[in-house]
Protein backbone atom coordinates (compact mmCIF):
# COMPACT_ATOMS: atom_id res chain seq x y z
CA UNK A 1 0.00 0.00 0.00
CA UNK A 2 2.76 2.44 0.97
CA UNK A 3 4.83 1.60 -2.10
CA UNK A 4 1.84 2.35 -4.33
CA UNK A 5 1.47 5.76 -2.69
CA UNK A 6 5.17 6.43 -3.21
CA UNK A 7 5.03 5.39 -6.87
CA UNK A 8 1.98 7.55 -7.51
CA UNK A 9 3.70 10.46 -5.81
CA UNK A 10 6.89 10.11 -7.88
CA UNK A 11 4.95 9.91 -11.14
CA UNK A 12 3.01 13.03 -10.15
CA UNK A 13 6.09 14.99 -9.18
CA UNK A 14 7.98 14.04 -12.38
CA UNK A 15 5.01 15.24 -14.46
CA UNK A 16 4.92 18.37 -12.34
CA UNK A 17 8.63 18.94 -12.91
CA UNK A 18 8.18 18.78 -16.69
CA UNK A 19 5.35 21.31 -16.55
CA UNK A 20 7.38 23.48 -14.20
CA UNK A 21 10.35 23.35 -16.60
CA UNK A 22 8.18 24.55 -19.47
CA UNK A 23 6.72 27.37 -17.38
CA UNK A 24 10.11 28.40 -16.03
CA UNK A 25 11.84 28.31 -19.43
CA UNK A 26 9.23 30.75 -20.77
CA UNK A 27 9.48 32.92 -17.66
CA UNK A 28 13.27 32.92 -17.73
CA UNK A 29 13.33 33.92 -21.38
CA UNK A 30 11.06 36.93 -20.81
CA UNK A 31 12.88 37.86 -17.59
CA UNK A 32 16.26 37.53 -19.30
CA UNK A 33 15.16 39.67 -22.24
CA UNK A 34 13.90 42.31 -19.81
CA UNK A 35 17.07 42.29 -17.76
CA UNK A 36 19.31 42.38 -20.83
CA UNK A 37 17.65 45.56 -22.01
CA UNK A 38 16.93 47.22 -18.66
CA UNK A 39 19.53 45.61 -16.34
CA UNK A 40 17.15 45.11 -13.45
CA UNK A 41 18.68 43.95 -10.16
CA UNK A 42 17.19 40.60 -9.06
CA UNK A 43 17.55 41.57 -5.39
CA UNK A 44 16.06 45.08 -5.13
CA UNK A 45 14.27 45.39 -8.49
CA UNK A 46 16.00 48.67 -9.35
CA UNK A 47 18.11 49.32 -12.50
CA UNK A 48 21.85 48.70 -12.13
CA UNK A 49 24.87 49.73 -14.21
CA UNK A 50 27.10 46.65 -14.10
CA UNK A 51 27.99 43.45 -12.22
CA UNK A 52 31.02 43.68 -9.91
CA UNK A 53 33.02 40.53 -9.08
CA UNK A 54 34.91 40.33 -5.83
CA UNK A 55 37.44 37.50 -5.53
CA UNK A 56 38.01 36.13 -2.03
CA UNK A 57 40.08 33.00 -1.38
CA UNK A 58 39.68 31.78 -4.94
CA UNK A 59 35.91 32.30 -5.14
CA UNK A 60 34.00 35.03 -6.97
CA UNK A 61 31.14 36.92 -5.29
CA UNK A 62 28.77 39.00 -7.41
CA UNK A 63 27.29 42.44 -6.75
CA UNK A 64 24.91 44.59 -8.81
CA UNK A 65 26.30 48.15 -8.85
CA UNK A 66 23.72 50.95 -8.73
CA UNK A 67 24.46 54.59 -9.50
CA UNK A 68 22.27 57.45 -8.27
CA UNK A 69 22.36 61.18 -7.53
CA UNK A 70 22.08 62.11 -3.84
CA UNK A 71 20.33 65.15 -2.34
CA UNK A 72 23.49 67.25 -2.88
CA UNK A 73 23.66 66.44 -6.57
CA UNK A 74 26.61 64.07 -6.20
CA UNK A 75 26.87 60.77 -8.02
CA UNK A 76 26.81 57.86 -5.59
CA UNK A 77 27.08 54.10 -5.86
CA UNK A 78 25.63 51.25 -3.87
CA UNK A 79 25.92 47.50 -4.30
CA UNK A 80 23.42 44.66 -3.93
CA UNK A 81 24.91 41.29 -3.05
CA UNK A 82 23.77 38.62 -5.52
CA UNK A 83 25.58 35.63 -4.09
CA UNK A 84 28.58 33.57 -5.20
CA UNK A 85 29.36 32.74 -8.79
CA UNK A 86 28.35 29.13 -8.37
CA UNK A 87 26.90 27.50 -5.28
CA UNK A 88 26.93 28.37 -1.57
CA UNK A 89 29.56 25.87 -0.41
CA UNK A 90 29.17 26.22 3.37
CA UNK A 91 25.35 26.38 3.39
CA UNK A 92 25.05 23.47 0.96
CA UNK A 93 27.40 21.35 3.07
CA UNK A 94 24.86 21.21 5.92
CA UNK A 95 21.87 20.39 3.69
CA UNK A 96 20.89 17.78 1.12
CA UNK A 97 20.62 20.48 -1.58
CA UNK A 98 23.05 22.68 -3.48
CA UNK A 99 22.09 26.34 -2.93
CA UNK A 100 22.87 29.01 -5.55
CA UNK A 101 23.03 32.79 -5.78
CA UNK A 102 20.48 35.07 -7.45
CA UNK A 103 22.33 35.06 -10.79
CA UNK A 104 21.67 31.33 -11.24
CA UNK A 105 18.45 31.69 -13.20
CA UNK A 106 17.57 27.98 -13.27
CA UNK A 107 18.19 27.44 -9.56
CA UNK A 108 14.54 26.55 -8.86
CA UNK A 109 14.64 23.76 -11.43
CA UNK A 110 17.87 22.49 -9.89
CA UNK A 111 16.29 22.51 -6.42
CA UNK A 112 13.27 20.59 -7.67
CA UNK A 113 15.44 18.00 -9.40
CA UNK A 114 17.51 17.50 -6.27
CA UNK A 115 14.38 17.18 -4.10
CA UNK A 116 13.04 14.49 -6.45
CA UNK A 117 16.34 12.61 -6.12
CA UNK A 118 15.85 12.55 -2.35
CA UNK A 119 12.77 10.34 -2.72
CA UNK A 120 13.88 6.72 -2.90
CA UNK A 121 11.07 4.28 -3.75
CA UNK A 122 13.31 1.32 -2.94
CA UNK A 123 13.98 2.45 0.59
CA UNK A 124 12.37 -0.01 3.05
CA UNK A 125 9.11 1.13 4.63
CA UNK A 126 9.43 1.21 8.41
CA UNK A 127 7.14 -1.11 10.33
CA UNK A 128 7.45 0.68 13.64
CA UNK A 129 3.99 2.25 14.15
CA UNK A 130 5.31 5.72 14.94
CA UNK A 131 7.79 5.78 12.07
CA UNK A 132 5.21 4.29 9.71
CA UNK A 133 2.64 6.95 10.60
CA UNK A 134 5.24 9.73 10.29
CA UNK A 135 6.30 8.59 6.80
CA UNK A 136 2.73 8.18 5.61
CA UNK A 137 1.75 11.65 6.85
CA UNK A 138 4.84 13.20 5.25
CA UNK A 139 4.04 11.56 1.91
CA UNK A 140 0.41 12.70 2.03
CA UNK A 141 1.47 16.21 3.01
CA UNK A 142 3.94 16.33 0.11
CA UNK A 143 1.28 14.99 -2.24
CA UNK A 144 -1.00 17.85 -1.19
CA UNK A 145 1.80 20.33 -1.86
CA UNK A 146 2.30 18.85 -5.33
CA UNK A 147 -1.37 19.51 -6.10
CA UNK A 148 -1.08 23.11 -4.94
CA UNK A 149 2.08 23.68 -6.97
CA UNK A 150 0.46 22.06 -10.00
CA UNK A 151 -2.52 24.40 -9.70
CA UNK A 152 -0.29 27.46 -9.45
CA UNK A 153 1.75 26.34 -12.46
CA UNK A 154 -1.40 25.81 -14.52
CA UNK A 155 -2.63 29.27 -13.56
CA UNK A 156 0.70 30.80 -14.50
CA UNK A 157 0.71 28.98 -17.84
CA UNK A 158 -2.81 30.24 -18.46
CA UNK A 159 -1.60 33.79 -17.74
CA UNK A 160 1.31 33.31 -20.15
CA UNK A 161 -1.03 32.12 -22.91
CA UNK A 162 -3.40 35.04 -22.26
CA UNK A 163 -0.41 37.35 -22.64
CA UNK A 164 0.55 35.73 -25.95
CA UNK A 165 -2.97 36.11 -27.33
CA UNK A 166 -3.38 39.74 -26.22
CA UNK A 167 0.12 40.64 -27.42
CA UNK A 168 -0.46 39.12 -30.86
CA UNK A 169 -3.78 40.96 -31.21
CA UNK A 170 -2.22 44.28 -30.12
CA UNK A 171 0.65 43.81 -32.58
CA UNK A 172 -1.80 43.12 -35.40
CA UNK A 173 -3.74 46.29 -34.61
CA UNK A 174 -0.59 48.41 -34.46
CA UNK A 175 0.85 47.12 -37.75
CA UNK A 176 -2.46 47.71 -39.48
CA UNK A 177 -2.68 51.24 -38.10
CA UNK A 178 0.92 52.47 -38.30
CA UNK A 179 2.52 50.50 -41.16
CA UNK A 180 -0.12 50.05 -43.87
CA UNK A 181 2.37 50.82 -46.67
CA UNK A 182 5.36 48.92 -45.31
CA UNK A 183 5.79 45.63 -47.25
CA UNK A 184 7.90 44.01 -44.53
CA UNK A 185 5.40 44.96 -41.85
CA UNK A 186 2.52 43.65 -43.93
CA UNK A 187 4.33 40.33 -44.41
CA UNK A 188 4.73 39.96 -40.67
CA UNK A 189 1.11 41.01 -40.28
CA UNK A 190 0.00 38.07 -42.43
CA UNK A 191 1.96 35.66 -40.27
CA UNK A 192 0.59 37.21 -37.10
CA UNK A 193 -2.98 36.96 -38.39
CA UNK A 194 -2.44 33.33 -39.38
CA UNK A 195 -1.01 32.55 -35.96
CA UNK A 196 -3.86 34.39 -34.27
CA UNK A 197 -6.40 32.31 -36.23
CA UNK A 198 -4.65 29.09 -35.21
CA UNK A 199 -4.69 30.13 -31.56
CA UNK A 200 -8.40 30.83 -31.78
CA UNK A 201 -9.20 27.52 -33.50
CA UNK A 202 -7.16 25.53 -31.01
CA UNK A 203 -8.84 27.32 -28.08
CA UNK A 204 -5.41 27.27 -26.46
CA UNK A 205 -6.57 29.15 -23.39
CA UNK A 206 -8.61 26.08 -22.38
CA UNK A 207 -6.82 23.24 -24.14
CA UNK A 208 -3.27 23.89 -22.90
CA UNK A 209 -3.79 21.57 -19.90
CA UNK A 210 -4.35 18.54 -22.14
CA UNK A 211 -1.86 19.36 -24.89
CA UNK A 212 1.39 17.46 -25.11
CA UNK A 213 4.41 19.45 -24.07
CA UNK A 214 5.98 19.43 -27.56
CA UNK A 215 2.77 20.86 -29.07
CA UNK A 216 2.62 23.63 -26.48
CA UNK A 217 6.30 24.38 -27.02
CA UNK A 218 5.64 24.77 -30.75
CA UNK A 219 3.18 27.60 -30.06
CA UNK A 220 5.66 29.23 -27.67
CA UNK A 221 8.53 29.00 -30.13
CA UNK A 222 6.45 30.51 -32.93
CA UNK A 223 5.46 33.37 -30.67
CA UNK A 224 9.08 34.06 -29.70
CA UNK A 225 10.21 34.01 -33.33
CA UNK A 226 7.52 36.53 -34.23
CA UNK A 227 8.46 38.70 -31.25
CA UNK A 228 12.06 38.80 -32.42
CA UNK A 229 10.93 39.96 -35.86
CA UNK A 230 8.73 42.63 -34.28
CA UNK A 231 11.62 44.24 -32.40
CA UNK A 232 12.27 46.66 -35.26
CA UNK A 233 8.79 48.07 -34.63
CA UNK A 234 9.40 48.31 -30.86
CA UNK A 235 6.83 45.59 -30.19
Amino acid sequence: MMLNIRNMFLIAIVLLKNTFKLWLSINLWTEKMSRETQKICPRCGEPYRWIYRENIHGRSYLYAVHEYIDENGRKRRRKCYLGPEGNYEYVSATHDLEFYGLTKEDRYIRYLEEIIDLFDVDEPVPTDPEEFKKEFENIMRTKSLVKKISYKIDERLRKIIETIISDIEASIDLLKRDYPDNPQAQEILKELSKFDDELERSNLIKSFRILKEDVLRTYIERYLLLKNRLKIYNL
